[in-house]
């Protein structure tokens, strides 16, 4: 019996080292499924969402998307303390609306705006902590604060 895949690197020769060839057989019979036509065709994925009429999903909430867009984009902006404590503010406050838009309404995007608010309040409490380090302990050690310490030549 010939290879009907052709010979390729995958395929070994009829005769490889001494060792034959499992035994192939032309029976095609066999179990078949109840209500299986060979040749038959099935649709494909038809992206059913159950509960919802037309078989369409419920859209994304927009401040769900941008509450973790704008607490990501505030952790490299961490380093300049101002901007990323502003944008984790931002992303706490578009994602505790986005939840109660999708609880309200029932649009998609709960763990989008979950994400925005876990990083957000992580930020917020990295910026809380370096802006009470800088009152405590080095404000008065910044260059433009030394002439303000009341010490006068």
């Amino acid at each position: 019996m010939t290879n009907p895949y052709g010979s390729g690197p995958h395929n070994q020769p009829p005769n490889s080292g001494g060792f034959s060839q499992p035994h192939q057989s032309s029976y095609t019979g066999g179990f078949q499924y109840p209500g299986y036509q060979p040749g038959q065709q099935y649709p494909g994925n038809q992206n059913f969402y159950i509960g919802y009429e037309g078989g369409q999903l419920p859209r994304n909430n927009g401040l769900a998307i941008t509450s973790m867009v704008l607490s990501l984009v505030a952790i490299p902006f961490m380093c300049g303390l101002w901007p990323g404590g502003l944008l984790a503010l931002l992303g706490v406050i578009f994602g505790h609306v986005a939840q109660s838009q999708i609880s309200r309404d029932g649009t998609r995007g709960s763990g989008m705006a979950t994400a925005g608010l876990v990083i957000g309040y992580c930020l917020l409490g990295l910026f809380l902590l370096g802006l009470l380090s800088l009152l405590s302990f080095g404000l008065g050690s910044l260059p433009f604060m030394a002439g303000a310490a009341g010490t006068s030549v």
